[in-house]
C-alpha cells in the first residue's frame, strides 16, 4: 500500500478482537501486586483507565528491557505509573527509569504508587513540560537505552525528533512509540488521527532508522538507528 497524506479508512474503533484480547491476557503472566496497586489507585481516583498500558503491553515492556539487557529508560507520559513500573520491574538493580508527567494531580497518584513499590529506588518522576525536561536531560549529557513515547499524540513528532537529534537516544538504543495504530481508530475529525499518521509516515521515511509496527493493543512501533 502506498503511503497517503491521510490515514486510510478503517471501519472499527479498535484493532483487536475481544476474544483474542481476553485469551491473550489470560495466557500472559499476571501483573505484580505493585502494578495492581496502580490499577486500583487509578480507578479510585476516577481517572481514565484506558490511558494505562494494561497487562499485555506492560508485560511486553518488562520482557523487552529484560531481553535487550536495558539499563536506562526514558518514559514520556507517566500517567499513573503502569509503564514506568513495568519497565522498572524488568531492569537490573542498578537500572533506572526517568518518567515524565505534565499533570501534577496525575503525577501525585503515580508518585504514591512508586513510593509504595519495590521499584521505588529505580524510578525518577519529573513533573512538567516533556520537551523542556528532555532538553534539560540532553544538556546534562544523559542517554537512554529505551525511550518510550506515550504522551500527547499531537507532539509525537517533536518527542521523536528530540530523541533522535539531541543525543538522548543511545547509539544502540531504540524508541518505542505507543498507540501508533490509533491513526486508524481515532474519529476522522480528531486531529490526533492525522498527527499520528504524519508521525508514522515520518518514521517510515526516515533513512536513519528501521522500524516495525506491532499490532499489540493500539500498536507499538519499535524504532532503532540503522547499524
Amino acid at each position: 500500500m502506498t503511503l497517503g497524506a491521510e490515514p486510510p479508512a478503517f471501519d472499527a474503533d479498535t484493532i483487536f478482537k475481544e476474544t483474542v484480547e481476553d485469551y491473550s491476557t489470560q495466557m500472559t503472566t499476571a501483573a505484580s501486586p505493585d502494578i495492581d496497586h496502580v490499577v486500583a489507585a487509578t480507578a479510585e481516583q476516577g481517572m481514565f483507565m484506558p490511558c494505562m498500558v494494561g497487562q499485555l503491553e506492560g508485560q511486553f515492556l518488562k520482557m523487552f528491557v529484560q531481553i535487550a539487557k536495558v539499563k536506562t529508560v526514558l518514559d514520556i507520559g507517566t500517567f499513573t505509573g503502569y509503564s514506568a513500573l513495568s519497565f522498572a520491574e524488568g531492569l537490573p538493580a542498578d537500572g533506572s527509569v526517568v518518567t515524565l508527567e505534565f499533570d501534577e494531580k496525575i503525577a501525585a497518584v503515580a508518585k504514591k504508587c512508586f513510593e509504595a513499590s519495590a521499584q521505588a529506588a529505580k524510578i525518577d518522576l519529573r513533573v512538567g513540560n516533556a520537551v523542556a525536561i528532555m532538553e534539560e536531560l540532553a544538556s546534562g549529557g544523559q542517554q537512554f537505552d529505551v525511550i518510550f513515547i506515550d504522551a500527547d499524540k499531537d507532539n509525537y513528532a517533536a518527542y521523536y525528533n528530540l530523541a533522535m537529534d539531541s543525543g538522548l537516544l543511545a547509539d544502540d538504543g531504540c524508541i518505542l512509540a505507543d498507540n501508533s495504530l490509533c491513526a486508524l481508530v481515532y474519529d476522522k475529525d480528531d486531529i490526533r488521527r492525522q498527527r499520528l499518521h504524519d508521525f508514522n509516515t515520518m518514521v517510515a521515511n526516515d533513512d536513519r532508522v528501521e522500524q516495525t509496527v506491532l499490532t499489540v493493543r493500539e500498536g507499538i512501533t519499535i524504532i532503532r538507528k540503522k547499524l
